[in-house]
């Protein structure tokens, strides 16, 4: 299992109306698909993950702000994204 399957799988179990979708590219195979946005019912911003296989380190970042974050854990990762959005702590 790939880092981001975790990822989502552990959001997706603990924050019911999360919402996740991949980057939907053009030249599959060809094109870096390696894009996940995060969206929440209850949070008004989209947060993304980024990584060109799916493992860890993510590139984080938010449309709530300018910050950019590494995250070298799925745990990391996880907190990130929940932090993103608002959501409370599982």
């Amino acid at each position: 299992m790939r880092d981001i399957d975790e990822i989502i799988k552990a959001l997706t179990q603990s924050h019911p109306g999360l919402s996740v979708e991949q980057l939907k590219v053009r030249h599959p195979g060809a094109d870096d698909d390696g894009l996940w946005f995060f969206t929440h019912t209850s949070s008004p911003h989209q947060v993304q993950l980024e990584s060109p296989h799916g493992m860890c380190p993510f590139l984080f970042e938010s449309d709530a702000n300018a910050t950019r974050a590494t995250a070298d854990t799925v745990a990391i990762a996880i907190g990130l994204v929940v932090d993103g959005l608002s959501l409370p702590a599982a």
